[in-house]
């Protein structure tokens, strides 16, 4: 690894590269501000590159909204030279729309020889690699087909354009694969986010980290999910929320107004609405009432709290962790445990107290 340490233009950056690491070789050499070209678009090049057999080949893009190095070409359409923004004159941007991407893949012996033979005569007053160009003729353009690919971001503005188009394309890949997106301008999925075929995904739904979306679930309306997991056909939403350390099984329903954080639900189970389960254990075919909390910060550690298989837990129950709720057991509406809950027994009351027991 090699620094600029003053940048004084792309061509004086090149030049820190030790002229031993170039000869001899294929140099390719991308802008740092260009996040939407594809590792397709690079392979194009290099590939024509090598063809080709020329000095050097560039990537260029047709844009009229693009005020950028312009590609000038001579008679017989060669390339001519690259006239940066700040040196074009007004009829050179009125009649040449065609830029330079900034990819570049060169002949490395052949770079070396005429790196040193670029000036800072500019108005920027920088050593403009394109410039190298002018001593490497021929030189080979390949047209790239997305302009949008050409982005240099270099303000807040085009980054958040850039982002919205990387965003776009990977909503795209999402839908081609069998996930039905029913309005890409408000769902947001990043990259390292799994989905499987025939999921739905709702509007101003979030998906971040390293989620993993099983097939044939509903997410959302206003769902977010931060590096959880969801099994097969579940559901998750609207007004969901699921943090970090989730995992729920198939056939699991989360209702609305719900946030579940390092909890695990097991297959089967319901959580409708309006509840908190934080640090949980909830077994298989279990059903959550609404307004339900697991109580798990002590003021000093999180507790765990754990909830059975077939347990049915009322609403407004709070459940204060460390506790167990059985297999098959049941709490009354407001109830407030502190206490572990046998299988099979029902509890009421603040503190909850058990009223029956599992017969026999």
């Amino acid at each position: 690894m090699v620094y600029q340490r003053t940048p004084k233009g792309t061509a004086e950056a090149l030049q820190q590269v030790p002229a031993g690491e170039l000869r001899g070789r294929q140099v390719l050499v991308v802008n740092g501000d260009s996040p939407l070209l594809t590792a397709a678009s690079i392979l194009k090049v290099i590939h024509a590159h090598q063809e080709a057999e020329a000095p050097a080949t560039i990537a260029s893009v047709e844009d009229p909204s693009r005020d950028d190095g312009r590609i000038v070409r001579g008679p017989n359409g060669e390339l001519d030279r690259i006239v940066e923004r700040k040196d074009a004159s007004p009829a050179l941007k009125a009649k040449v729309h065609e830029f330079n991407v900034g990819l570049y893949c060169f002949d490395g012996s052949r770079l070396v020889e005429v790196l040193d033979r670029v000036t800072n005569d500019n108005k920027a007053g920088e050593f403009y690699l394109p410039d190298v160009l002018l001593h490497l003729k021929p030189v080979n353009v390949v047209k790239l087909d997305d302009p949008k690919e050409a982005m240099g971001v270099k303000d807040r503005i085009r980054l958040a354009k850039a982002t919205d188009i990387l965003r776009r394309r990977l909503l795209e890949r999402c839908m081609l694969e069998g996930v039905t997106i029913v309005d890409p301008e408000t769902t947001f999925i990043d990259v390292t986010v799994n989905i499987g075929q025939d999921t739905v995904i709702e509007p101003f739904t979030v998906l971040k980290g390293h989620t993993q979306i099983g097939a044939e679930c509903r997410i959302g309306p206003y769902a977010y999910i931060e590096d959880a997991r969801l099994g097969d056909r579940s559901d998750c939403g609207p007004f969901a929320k699921l943090r970090p350390g989730t995992e729920v099984a198939e056939d699991v329903h989360i209702g609305s107004f719900t946030e579940l954080v390092r909890t695990r639900v097991g297959r089967g189970s319901k959580v409708p609405h309006v509840s908190y389960l934080g640090d949980t254990d909830l077994g298989e075919d279990a059903n959550i009432g609404a307004g339900t909390i697991t109580a798990n910060f002590d003021g000093q550690q999180k507790n765990r709290t754990e909830i059975g298989d077939g347990a049915f837990v009322g609403v407004d129950t709070m459940l204060v962790a460390p506790v167990k709720l059985g297999k098959g057991a049941r709490t009354g509406a407001g109830s407030v445990v502190t206490k572990d809950i046998p299988d099979g027994a029902t509890a009421v009351g603040v503190p909850a107290r058990v009223v029956r027991r599992k017969s026999s």
